[in-house]
């Protein structure tokens, strides 16, 4: 328990030990007092300031240490805030640990194939983990967190063969081995276990690690933008015990925050004053120096996200504008939202937004049109839910999404189009909205869509390939033994299936993108084959592909699930080409 937790707990325990039957002694007093207008004795009056004084100082204690749960009415109240603010320290510990364990699982790198799949199997996985804890509630804890400190998680048996392989005994090899084949397949443990994966220099910033979407730790950063602003900038030296060449004289109006021991590795950090510079001035040097304002990372909205204005009003701090898929509001603050006002921005010929609100004391507002205040300003009354919808001819063509952040409930499930996000009558406050807008599915316009070909190759082993790119070989002889097609980077709403001919075995059934259609290891080949497309976005699409035929040669184009090659002649496929092309 933390000394701040258990020396408060013990200060409840103390004062309801101090002062024995108080309440019983009351009673007799008052009743006495009623009775026959005896007072309280002096020293009974003396006790019950001493209690009020100590209670006050409990209470101021508990209220420092929780400011964000409320009210304190009695010494149990102030015992169960205490003992809840307890554990969700100890959760919040645990989450902490648990999302370094996934940063560092995220910096996991092969050493000579940068799309490794199997790896990036693992990565996706341990994106959906750092995302899913990262926004769980301080008082909930991610079922995954405590298996991945542990190191029991399959993940966490990825870190720990490629982090400490020389430290791993035969038997701990032998039991991360088998967890890590179980859950991502026996390609990533071989790989492991030849020296094949490492742990990139981990070089994101702590805030950068705790985002909910994750980037690799070794992507290579962006080249920071000049501004004008008036803000400060900041030169970072990279440490060392190197002399400079000449002594700088530093003026009186730059502070030097941090200077290093000469045995520490640190950086210092120099502020001056913000000064206007040029847009033509470039960076000179080893890119340690940067001039003008930082470059600012900006939250990535849902794909198709379309602008909007999202307007607050918070309790104590007063209108704040926020944008599309922005959280607009506060955390763990104790401040509720008064009141909002949503803008499409910019404006969308032919469509509207509208949005009501349950308002304390006043109930269910009118839908108001966009621009308009839902709430109010200067009436301390808060926002207990809210609704938003899209009006206008091009409506149909849209949709509208939002979440909010509830007095002891967290953050809600996503809500859209007119439904009713939030609580009525509970006396629960909305401290944060999120909204944005999207084109509907049906609307949204075709992309281009990538494709990775992996093909099992006869004496050769596992290649990879792009689309349309030939996946095989020609003139050697080499059968193509199995395949399996994936759209990179992913589509939302379309998906990949195909099927195989195999020596031996016959038609397989439709298999989903990923997987290997085909066998390693066994000598069958490949003799025809489908691909077809699926998904709410699949009648958007053709997907096209041809074979390199034993005897045969290049078949002709074939599209959307035709059969591609031959059956029962013994003959083999060589290599495939595979594509997909917006529907014209």
């Amino acid at each position: 328990m933390r000394p701040v937790h258990n020396d408060l707990l013990e200060q409840i325990a103390r004062l309801s030990e101090t002062y024995p039957n108080l309440a019983d002694r009351l009673t007799q007093a008052a009743k006495q007092l009623q009775d026959s207008g005896i007072p309280p004795a002096e020293s009974l009056v003396q006790e019950i300031a001493t209690y009020s004084r100590n209670f006050a100082s409990i209470q101021k204690q508990a209220l420092e240490l929780t400011p964000s749960l409320g009210e304190i009415a009695s010494l149990k109240d102030i015992q169960n805030l205490v003992q809840t603010a307890e554990a969700a320290g100890g959760k919040a510990e645990i989450r902490s640990a648990a999302l370094k364990v996934l940063d560092r699982v995220l910096a996991i790198a092969h050493r000579e194939q940068s799309d490794f799949a199997p790896l990036q199997l693992v990565h996706t996985k341990a994106r959906e983990l750092h995302r899913a804890i990262s926004e769980s509630t301080p008082t909930q804890l991610h079922s995954d967190a405590e298996s991945l400190i542990s190191g029991k998680h399959p993940v966490s048996a990825v870190l720990a063969l490629v982090a400490q392989q020389d430290q791993l005994d035969d038997q701990q090899w032998v039991i991360l081995e088998e967890t890590v084949s179980a859950a991502f397949g026996k390609q990533l443990a071989v790989a492991i276990s030849r020296g094949k994966l490492t742990v990139a220099q981990m070089i994101a910033s702590p805030q950068a690690a705790a985002s909910a979407k994750l980037e690799p730790a070794f992507k290579a950063a962006t080249e920071p933008k000049i501004s004008a602003q008036p803000l400060p900038e900041v030169i970072v030296i990279p440490s060392g015990n190197v002399a400079p060449p000449k002594q700088v004289a530093v003026r009186s109006d730059i502070k030097i925050l941090e200077s290093p021991a000469s045995s520490a590795p640190v950086h210092e950090v120099i502020i001056v004053p913000s000064i206007e510079v040029p847009q033509s001035l470039k960076t000179t040097g080893g890119g340690n120096i940067v001039f003008g304002e930082p470059s600012r990372t900006q939250q990535v909205p849902a794909q198709g996200a379309l602008g909007l204005k999202v307007l607050v009003h918070i309790q104590g701090i007063g209108d704040r504008t926020f944008g599309a898929q922005e959280y607009a509001g506060t955390k763990a603050q104790g401040r509720r939202v008064e009141g909002f006002q949503l803008t499409i921005d910019p404006p969308i010929s032919g469509l509207k937004v509208e949005y009501m609100a349950h308002v304390e004391g006043v109930g269910d507002t009118p839908w108001i049109s966009e621009g308009e205040l839902a709430g109010f300003r200067g009436q301390a009354k808060r926002i207990e839910g809210f609704a938003v919808r899209l009006s206008g001819p091009e409506a149909a063509k849209y949709d509208v999404f939002y979440t909010a952040h509830i007095q002891n409930i967290g953050d809600t499930d996503v809500s859209s189009n007119g439904e009713y996000c939030g609580t009525r009558g509970k006396g629960l406050r909305v401290e944060g909205i999120k909204v944005w807008m999207v084109r509907s599915a049906s609307n949204q316009p075709a992309v281009t869509v990538g494709l990775k070909v992996l093909a099992h190759i006869q004496g050769i082993g596992d290649r990879t390939f792009s689309d349309r790119e030939y996946a095989g070989t020609k003139a050697q002889g080499r059968r193509v033994e199995g395949f399996q097609i994936k759209i990179e980077p992913l589509v939302p709403g379309l998906n990949l299936q195909y099927m195989a001919h195999v020596e031996g075995v016959g038609d397989t059934a439709w298999i989903s993108e990923g997987e290997l259609v085909g066998f390693r290891g066994k000598a069958k080949r490949i003799e025809g084959f489908a691909v077809r497309l699926m998904g709410s976005e699949a009648d958007k699409y053709d997907v096209f592909y041809t074979a390199h035929i034993q005897n045969v040669g290049d078949t002709p184009v074939t599209a959307n699930g035709q059969y591609c090659g031959t059956r029962g002649k013994g003959l083999r496929v060589e290599g495939v080409t595979v594509w997909v092309e917006a529907k014209k």
